[in-house]
């Protein structure tokens, strides 16, 4: 509760509106729309194409890996997807949020990311 009240606090001091785009922001998180973005992109794009939607959506925004990891934990495990698919994208996951704790670089680990999806993906077409 006291985290909540500290977050609106700021987000009051730092903006003459407090809405859900300027608490996110205030806070760091990932807008949800931009996790959508990401999610519509590993899911469709090429590699190259979806590589550089999610390392451009995250210098520019200022995102950290692990925060959109979060997210898109919480969106894929949400969706219904085959189950093969589901576990091998959930395992790639796991895997680059385990490399990102240890101190990896987050290039490096959001094409791993994006190699997950590409994997998962043919899983889905074949089946």
């Amino acid at each position: 509760m006291r985290r909540v009240l500290i977050l609106l606090q700021t987000t009051a001091m730092s903006s003459k509106q407090v809405d859900e785009s300027t608490v996110y922001l205030t806070s760091g998180a990932p807008l949800p729309k931009d996790i959508d973005v990401i999610v519509k992109s590993l899911f469709n794009d090429q590699f190259s194409v979806s590589y550089s939607k999610i390392t451009t959506l995250c210098k520019t925004k200022g995102y950290a890996m692990a925060d959109v990891l979060s997210d898109l934990t919480t969106v894929v495990s949400s969706m219904e997807l085959p189950a093969g698919a589901l576990a091998e994208i959930l395992d790639g996951m796991s895997g680059v949020e385990y490399r990102l704790a240890s101190g990896t670089d987050e290039a490096i680990q959001c094409a791993g990311l994006v190699g997950v999806f590409i994997q998962a993906r043919s899983l889905m077409t074949v089946a």
